[in-house]
């Protein structure tokens, strides 16, 4: 681009770094990601976003907390997808007790999970067969004025139905249709 003198903003970093952390190519990303402060462009929240999933992604983690906690102290504030892309790469490695810390560090920063953080967290409470806790962070959505949406719903559900809770999994059946919400089809046919 800048060969043929054209001058690249983040909106063309933001595409190429997306690109080759798709295709799994992180250290031409970071090499990119880097060259934009060459060049006098600051990475955004989005650029950011990018980066942590394209790492999390290839099983990078140490990496991607420390780019975290590098744009924490320079650069801007976290938002929430940034966080989910951290607690959903921390549930999916098993290592549900920071992912718990890390869900608990949104209230401690003034931020709101919505239902997409707490289905990512209940998701990863389900999966390690954690199902009371799951149900309580469930049930503690609609207490702070995030109420569960369908995919929350059929995310616990499947949960319970996985572990051969049967019972909890019909009463949150149950539930959901009470809220008009639809079941999986997954999940109807079980």
């Amino acid at each position: 681009m800048i060969h043929q003198g054209l001058t690249p903003n983040n909106v063309s970093y933001n595409t190429l770094i997306h690109g080759l952390c798709q295709l799994g190519y992180l250290r031409e990303a970071n090499n990119l990601f880097k060259n934009m402060h060459t060049n006098g462009n600051l990475p955004n929240t989005y650029t950011y976003s990018i980066l942590l999933d394209g790492l999390c992604k290839q099983g990078y983690l140490g990496k991607a907390f420390g780019l975290f906690r590098t744009m924490q102290s320079t650069y801007s504030k976290p938002n929430l997808v940034m966080y989910n892309i951290l607690i959903d790469a921390l549930c999916k490695s098993g290592n549900l007790r920071d992912a718990r810390k890390l869900f608990s560090e949104l209230f401690v920063k003034g931020l709101r999970p919505n239902a997409q953080i707490y289905t990512t967290i209940i998701n990863g409470l389900c999966k390690e067969g954690l199902l009371d806790e799951a149900l309580e962070a469930f049930r503690n959505m609609e207490e702070d004025g995030c109420p569960p949406d369908e995919i929350s719903y059929n995310v616990i559900i499947r949960g319970f139905l996985h572990h051969k809770d049967e019972s909890r999994a019909v009463q949150l059946i149950r539930e959901m249709r009470d809220r008009a919400f639809n079941a999986d089809a997954g999940i109807t046919s079980w």
